[in-house]
């Protein structure tokens, strides 16, 4: 079984008796020790040796300490190596200067072997695992399921990850100190969907992330780099759907009420004119046998009574699938519902326009008057109102309707979020003509439900 490496330390320092002690403090701990007694040897050992930790004397002739740590710190290669000043200065400026070159630690002359001993295995031990946090977060970004792009300031790349490989079909080598125009030829912004290029010139939709990075190398931009073309087509083909699938609420709709007109009429025509026929047979048979019998005559009466209880109710039931005065014009419809809402649940309802005639084809008429007619139902059945206000009017090319009470109010986004097929009925109803429906609510302030259709049925309708 292979035995673990010694950790590396390299002394420096100009004195042998000094590296001679270091060497009788470390070596029987477990260290390997390397040493070299001037500056410009003490590079050079770093580079090609790459010890775990330097021990760094300040005061040495040519050049000292605190350059050795300098030239450490400002070399990519060696900025990372943890460096620890051994010193006869002991002074508050010079212990000052050593953190701020960038060293770990600081141990004054003549050392003291515990001392020595646990500050080296201290940072050593905080190396190991800078290291391997180090080596986890390459570990994440390299196979990171999106790609990975690290450029400078002037927008050549520095560093891609495997993803960025797949997805461009660059390798490292080949993208490495080129410009990011050869991938993404927009400038790069936060969030934008960018059309990004592989090497074969083939394309594809992205969403990009830029963020920039202060790090040891400088500014750096990281951009995080993710292939949305499954998800576009997912959104297309869900917006397809849904367009569809308004376009058959839409068409059934328009069968729903084809359905009612044609019943209502049926209803009217035949059980209507039976009714009627049959009344003024009762009529007749008044007239006729009445006055020799008195008690026909009651029987005739309660009958008729019967009888006009069932036209009415076959009038209502007309009414309800098929308002006979839209046949009179949307206008005249409005003024029959408020008229009729008002009679049956005793809250004042006024209609209000200063429109002669509105030009809206029939389909688009009876879907206004539904959402008129469904927001007087919801006014009645939630509001506790006592006074409603329709009102009716052009707003540029567009007709507007507004429905306005004085009730209780509710908060508009909880009803949107509860199953409240009205409102959501109403808001497909004016998608299907193009339009919209905006509601103002608030507990305690009432309610306003606004519809906006266009009154050019050329116009196109509304996205999803």
């Amino acid at each position: 079984m292979m035995q673990p490496s010694r950790p590396v330390v390299l002394v420096v320092d100009d004195g042998p008796k000094n590296i001679k002690l270091m060497e009788g403090i470390l070596v029987p701990a477990g260290y390997s020790v390397i040493s070299a007694d001037n500056g410009v040897m003490a590079l050079q050992m770093a580079q090609s040796a790459m010890p775990d930790l330097i021990l760094l004397d300040v005061m040495m002739p040519g050049m000292d300490g605190f350059a050795v740590c300098q030239q450490l710190k400002d070399n990519e290669k060696t900025r990372h190596l943890p460096v620890i000043f051994v010193t006869a200065r002991d002074d508050m400026e010079a212990e000052t200067r050593c953190f701020a070159l960038g060293a770990v630690d600081f141990i004054a002359k003549p050392v003291n072997m515990p001392v020595v001993l646990a500050r080296v295995k201290m940072h050593l031990a905080m190396e190991r695992q800078r290291r391997g946090l180090e080596g986890m977060f390459e570990d994440v970004i390299e196979f990171a399921p999106d790609a990975f792009v690290l450029c400078d300031n002037q927008g050549m790349v520095r560093r891609i990850n495997r993803r960025a490989e797949q997805l461009f079909g660059y390798s490292r080598e080949d993208l490495v100190g080129r410009s990011v125009a050869v991938l993404m030829p927009l400038r790069l912004t936060t969030g934008s969907s960018l059309i990004c290029l592989r090497r074969d010139g083939s394309e594809f939709p992205a969403d990009i992330n830029v963020s920039p990075l202060e790090t040891h190398q400088g500014s750096l931009v990281m951009a995080v780099v993710r292939d949305v073309t499954d998800r576009q087509k997912a959104e297309r083909s869900l917006a397809d759907s849904r367009t569809q699938l308004r376009q058959l609420v839409t068409q059934n709709e328009a069968v729903r009420e084809m359905e009612r007109k044609h019943l209502a009429r049926e209803v009217h025509d035949e059980l209507g004119q039976l009714l009627t026929g049959l009344r003024m047979e009762m009529s007749l048979l008044e007239m006729r046998f009445g006055a020799q019998n008195p008690g026909l005559a009651d029987k005739v009466q309660g009958m008729k009574s019967l009888l006009d209880g069932a036209i009415q109710g076959v009038r209502h039931v007309v009414t309800n699938l098929r308002p006979t005065a839209l046949d009179m014009g949307l206008i005249a419809a409005l003024q029959s519902v408020c008229a009729e809402f008002a009679q049956r649940t005793g809250i004042a309802c006024v209609f209000h326009t200063v429109e002669q005639v509105v030009d809206l084809d029939e389909a688009r008429g009876v879907v206004v008057f539904r959402i008129v007619q469904e927001s007087l139902t919801n006014v009645a059945r939630h509001a506790c109102a006592s006074h409603v206000s329709v009102t009716l009017g052009r707003v540029g090319n567009a007709l507007g309707v507004e429905v306005r009470d004085d009730g209780r109010g509710f908060d508009p986004n909880v009803a949107a979020a509860a199953t409240s097929f009205g409102l959501l009925g109403m808001r497909e109803r004016a998608h299907g003509l193009g339009g919209r429906i905006d509601i103002i609510s608030s507990h305690g302030q009432g309610a306003v439900v606004g519809l906006t259709i266009p009154l050019d049925t050329t116009a196109g309708r509304s996205e999803p």
